[in-house]
């Protein structure tokens, strides 16, 4: 048997420091909030999901800081750039709680008000964290120093694929 690795990604490399700035933005910020036909649109969803389904309140809701052990359970290209900078990201309810991600249940939702909503609730954490980022340089020290600490002090960023060209051509066929 023949293989050739053609990509592959890192693991995201967290940076606590940058994500408590993050969530104190997004508590600030606040969940989701559903209008009547909003709401109406969103029970219609969640009956597809089955009588475990959380609540729709949960899209209002901020859950607790916590560090999660282990890998994130999804795959991004993000994951490499978290090893060259630190680096930080976060979800919102963009869908109906419970929705699993890839399913006509997020298709459905992501287009709607439902998605705008979850989308400007994001957008505003960002920009709030981005603008920490550019004034508090305790912060960015925090977070450099923590970066550096994960990574260690033998460690130089090598793409997974190697030195092969990426294939931007992969659907060309042969």
């Amino acid at each position: 048997m023949d293989y050739e690795v053609d990509s592959g990604a890192f693991a995201l490399l967290p940076n606590e420091v940058l994500a408590r700035a993050m969530h104190a933005n997004l508590e600030r910020v606040g969940g989701v909030d559903y209008s009547a036909v909003e709401t109406d649109f969103a029970e219609k969803i969640r009956e597809s999901l089955g009588e475990n389904a959380p609540p729709l309140s949960q899209a209002t809701e901020i859950s607790p800081f916590m560090i999660l052990p282990g890998a994130m359970p999804a795959s991004t290209d993000v994951g490499d750039v978290s090893w060259v900078a630190p680096t930080v990201g976060l979800s919102t309810a963009t869908w109906v709680p419970g929705t699993a991600a890839h399913t006509w249940q997020a298709v459905a939702a992501g287009g709607t008000s439902i998605g705008n909503k979850g989308m400007i609730v994001a957008a505003k954490t960002i920009a709030m964290t981005a603008v920490d980022v550019l004034t508090n340089a305790e912060m960015v020290t925090a977070a450099r120093e923590e970066y550096l600490e994960r990574i260690g002090p033998d460690f130089v960023y090598v793409p997974l694929q190697g030195d092969i060209s990426p294939p931007l051509d992969y659907r060309i066929n042969p």
